[in-house]
């Protein structure tokens, strides 16, 4: 998969052309600033997370990963870019995301240690009794992120240092304290996308974003090893492991830095992008997209790139980012507009 053309990240439109296989498609973005974090006093905005009428941003203000000091600045803005209401949370909230069933903002703290986990209500503000604790405490180790599927919640588990170590675990008790159980071990093994060889072992030293595919599977990003760890159903017996390096072609080495990893889910739609150490959000239009294309912010090519699902190899999309994080993609419904979201 190569790129003729890629963009670069301000008040752009262009076409960049996509080789997939052996057709080529051509692919036509607009890349605008969404959000400011010094429009809201705030600095290093991480995740991101969509609902129908809004656009959440965490932005971690260099608070400590274990709690030792600092806050989050929790922002839900407008379709438009229009600043809704704010939040303060203790520590540093890398993980954002929107229960679908209930409509409760989960902003998970202090990835690396200590975690606890607040809850917002976008009507009424912080949940009493947040922020809540897990049953099992760790100074070194803590929740990077959350997935919802079905009446199932699946949290990403940082640092681990030992094979048997948990990755991904799945809350069985929803009451403070919380209490999981682990379904994915930093030895796992699966299928080598690239290869298509079975139980080979993942490279998991790096547990970071958790996504749900569009086919239901947990999508887990290993950042410094540059791998994306696919589960298959989740917490059952008929669990399936498979995994893809991400490759950069200039070194043929792994990137590092990788972060979230999305699927276009329609030919056209909005990205948005947290690129963090710019300390803004992008709204990237896109139009003529190959439905299917997996896209991954990658901090060691400091872009938006497009993912060979059958090599690993990675593609810049949208280029001259720093510390791109957060990464959400919205389908556009037929009949709107790029410029009105």
């Amino acid at each position: 998969m190569t790129f003729k053309r890629f963009v670069f990240a301000g008040l752009t439109a262009a076409t960049v052309f996509v080789l997939h296989g052996s057709i080529v498609r051509a692919a036509s973005i607009r890349v605008t600033v969404f959000a400011d974090g010094a429009a809201v006093n705030a600095s290093a905005p991480d995740s991101i997370a969509v609902t129908d009428d809004a656009v959440w941003v965490s932005y971690t203000n260099g608070a400590d990963s274990t709690g030792a000091g600092g806050s989050s600045t929790i922002v839900e803005y407008r379709l438009s870019g229009q600043v809704g209401h704010t939040f303060s949370v203790k520590g540093s909230v890398d993980g954002l995301k929107v229960d679908p069933r209930t409509g409760l903002v989960w902003a998970l703290q202090n990835q690396d240690g200590n975690s606890t986990l607040t809850l917002i209500d976008p009507d009424e503000g912080v949940v009493p009794g947040s922020p809540f604790q897990y049953a099992v405490k760790s100074s070194s180790q803590g929740y990077d992120d959350v997935v919802f599927r079905g009446s199932r919640t699946f949290l990403s588990y940082t640092n681990p240092s030992a094979p048997s170590d948990a990755t991904i675990q799945m809350l069985v008790n929803g009451s403070n304290p919380l209490a999981v159980t682990t379904i994915l071990t930093m030895d796992a093994t699966g299928t080598n996308l690239a290869t298509g060889q079975r139980n080979q072992p993942t490279t998991q030293n790096d547990p970071d974003s958790l996504k749900l595919t569009p086919s239901g599977d947990l999508l887990l990003s290993s950042g410094d090893d540059g791998q994306l760890v696919f589960v298959a159903h989740p917490g059952t017996d008929d669990q399936a492991v498979s995994f893809l390096t991400l490759l950069d072609p200039r070194t043929g080495l792994h990137v590092s830095g990788l972060d979230d990893a999305v699927f276009a889910t329609a030919s056209s739609g909005t990205f948005y992008l947290a690129d963090t150490g710019n300390n803004r959000v992008l709204a990237i239009d896109a139009d003529d997209l190959q439905v299917g294309t997996l896209f991954a912010s990658v901090g060691s090519v400091s872009a938006l790139v497009v993912v060979d699902r059958k090599t690993g190899k990675v593609s810049p999309f949208v280029g001259n980012l720093r510390g791109p994080h957060g990464l959400a993609f919205v389908p556009r419904q037929a009949g709107d507009q790029g410029d009105q979201r």
